[in-house]
Parts: C-alpha cells; structure tokens; sequence
C-alpha cells in the first residue's frame, strides 16, 4: 500500500484553454473497440464519438444540440457530436475514450489530452485536461448506410458496424460540386442504378443506390444535422428499400426512434409509447411490457430517466 495525498490537476485551466476535459467509457463499449465495435448490436446505442456539454455552457458558445464541437488542446484538435446535457457541470465536458482512426479520426479524444502522469501508478491524467471548445463551422452534414464498407474523406466521419453492413456520420467545411460523383466514390459503385431527391435551394439531396434489385447504399446531405431514422434506414439494406429516400418509416410502421436497450433492440420512442398510454409506468413494468432492461439491466438508469422525465411534465401540465 502506498500513502498518497489529493494533488490538483496539472493541467492548468487558461483563457486560451477555459474548460476541463473529463474522459471515460461509455454503457456499450471497451478500450478502443478492438472488439465491442465489431458488434452492430452494441453499435445501435452510440454509433460516434461525442461531446456531452451543460446547457448554460453550450448557449454561450453557440452550440447546438447535435452540432459539431472542435476541441482544442496540447496542440492537437478533436471533433465531436454535441450532447447538451445537465448531467455535465458548467465550465466540464465530457468525451468517450472508444474512438480510433479506424472508425472516426477527428474523434481520437486522447490527442488533446496532456502527458501528465501519476508518479505512483503512470495513470495518465486523462480526466482532467484543459481544453478550448468551439462550434465546428459544418457546410453540410451527411448520414449514409452501405452493405459495403465505406471509404469516407469529409472533414468529420465517424463509422459503425450495422446488423445489414455500416453507417455513417459525416460532415465538411466545403460543399462538393458533384454530389454523385461524392457518392458514388464513397460507397465505391461506380455502375449502381441511382434514385435521386434534390432540393437546391435548401441544399438538401438524398441518394439511393441499388444493385439486382436491392439496395445497397444511401447517403442523406443537408446544411443541418440529418434528421431521418436511422435504425430504419440501417434496417433496408439488402432489400428493395423503395421507401427509402424518404427517411423514414411509413404512417404504417410506427418509428421505434434511437436504441435505448442494445440487448433487445428496443428504441426510446417505443418505450415512451408505452409510458405515455398508461400501461407502464416503472421501471419493472417496462421489462414486462416490452423486454427492456431485462437483460445485461445496463440501460435500467437511462429507463428509469425517461420516466421521470414523464412524470415532470405531467406535474407540470
């Protein structure tokens, strides 16, 4: 056993630097996702890197909710999702540590942070860095699926395994001239039979790729972060996906929404559903009603939220 006494960060907080950098893992994930992030399942929760930031602090600085941030420290720079979040203490963000080169490069959390050490144990001081943070100034923002891996070059990409293939967050400072010729070379199908949705004047396009009659790729651009359902356009590839430029699914198929439980793929709009008809109202009756958080019970907490949640806005009305 070694005596050791509370010693403030080294990493000194400055004008140029104002924010303290705290990093860590995620409910899903394990080191570097040597392994975890071969699995689409445990993909489905976060599929990239992000930046969860205090509401006050996100105001101030101008950042959106599911806008871009670019870190800065030691030199180096991140990029990052942003997750407006009251968990985060004003003047702290926060950053998962899972990230690599392989998967999102700008999303390599470490390079900001300082090469202090423990003098005992050689832990790095990889929860206390100081780092600026500003809004990442994003031209377009992009979302795409593809049975076959994918060979993104914009300014932000972050990449995930999906049950039929990949998908893929992008996003660049310079708008590309030929949106087919961008396409086609990120996916790699330069002979796939193309549908097209464009809307210059709102520089939004949508772009679907088909081989044999299936679908195979699909990329979705506009100047603000893409709003279509992912899980379902992830779940089209390798089918006809005649639907799929609208993003969405039809009045038909009721949107399960982001997955909140990885173990039985159950999505946060379906478990506010069942919150909101009355027929579950804790934390067990979810489990019994729909399977979520029976269980690994890792995403109970994020369940539990969602109810309270409810339960605020019902003592509000």
């Amino acid at each position: 056993m070694i005596a050791v006494h509370a010693a403030p960060p080294k990493a000194k907080l400055t004008p140029e630097h104002p924010f303290r950098l705290n990093t860590g893992r995620i409910r899903d994930q394990w080191h570097t996702m040597t392994r975890s992030g071969r699995s689409a399942r445990l993909n489905r929760h976060m599929g990239e890197p992000f930046l969860e930031i205090h509401p006050e602090d996100a105001r101030a600085l101008g950042l959106a909710p599911a806008s871009l941030a670019e870190l800065r420290g030691q030199g180096a720079r991140a990029v990052l999702r942003v997750l407006v979040s009251e968990r985060a203490r004003r003047g702290e963000v926060f950053a998962p540590i899972h990230w690599s080169g392989e998967t999102a490069p700008t999303g390599r959390i470490d390079a900001v942070v300082g090469p202090h050490v423990d003098p005992h144990s050689g832990q790095p001081e990889a929860k206390a860095a100081a780092v600026s943070v500003a809004p990442f100034a994003a031209k377009w923002f992009g979302f795409a699926v593809s049975t076959a891996l994918p060979a993104p070059k914009a300014d932000y990409w972050a990449r995930a395994r999906s049950e039929q293939g990949w998908r893929l967050e992008l996003a660049g400072a310079e708008t590309p001239e030929d949106w087919e010729a961008e396409a086609r070379a990120l996916f790699g199908l330069p002979e796939a039979r193309l549908t097209r949705v464009s809307d210059s004047a709102r520089g939004i396009e949508r772009l679907a790729f088909h081989e044999d009659g299936r679908l195979v790729a699909a990329l979705f651009v506009s100047p603000r972060p893409v709003a279509v359902s992912r899980e379902h356009l992830a779940s089209l590839l390798g089918g006809e996906g005649a639907q799929a430029l609208s993003g969405r699914p039809g009045a038909d198929m009721p949107d399960p929404g982001p997955v909140l439980c990885a173990c039985l793929g159950v999505g946060v709009n379906t478990i506010l559903s069942a919150i909101e008809s009355g027929a579950a109202l804790s934390v067990e009756a979810i489990g019994a009603a729909l399977g979520a958080g029976t269980n690994c019970g890792s995403c109970r907490p994020e369940i539990a939220a969602l109810l309270a949640n409810a339960r605020m806005r019902e003592a509000a009305e």
